[in-house]
């Protein structure tokens, strides 16, 4: 009887751990558009002229080094360039690539021309929250995720990253 309780605990705990891993079960593991994306992840939308694009290349870094931290906010990296068959894709941070019809919807509902580099974060309700014309410091990614009030009720979750 002991035994089975302690197998029952167990499960349990695991079954916990493993619902929290993730944004939401119901979400896209690989969204294909940003309404897909809406209430399950901070979409971190990276405006590019070009895959080989330097600052591109310097933010797609910065996030591939605290990859951690983007998995435990949720934010999904989103490069939008002309070519995202061109875009060297980071190793372990989340990322989508969208199709080209989208990708043109979404700079002109921004107003980005195809010509300049931007980063915009989004929330998980779909909201603007910040833009740069640099790329962003984990650092201050961090800070400001850490400061919304959806990502306070997450990491009170018992499990929370």
């Amino acid at each position: 009887m002991a035994l089975r309780r302690q197998l029952l605990a167990l499960t349990l705990l695991f079954t916990g751990t493993s619902l929290w891993a993730q944004a939401r079960p119901s979400c896209q593991v690989i969204p294909r558009s940003l309404d897909a994306m809406r209430g399950c992840y901070r979409p971190l939308l990276v405006f590019s002229p070009g895959a080989g694009d330097p600052l591109l290349k310097e933010q797609t870094a910065s996030l591939d080094a605290a990859a951690d931290d983007m998995m435990d906010r949720f934010v999904m990296l989103t490069p939008l360039v002309p070519d995202p068959k061109a875009y060297a894709t980071p190793l372990d941070t989340p990322y989508a690539l969208l199709p080209a019809q989208e990708i043109d919807s979404i700079r002109a509902r921004y107003h980005i021309p195809v010509d300049k580099f931007t980063v915009l974060l989004l929330g998980e309700d779909g909201k603007e929250k910040l833009r740069s014309a640099k790329p962003l410091p984990v650092d201050q990614l961090n800070a400001l995720i850490d400061s919304m009030p959806e990502r306070k009720a997450e990491m009170l979750r018992p499990h929370a990253n």
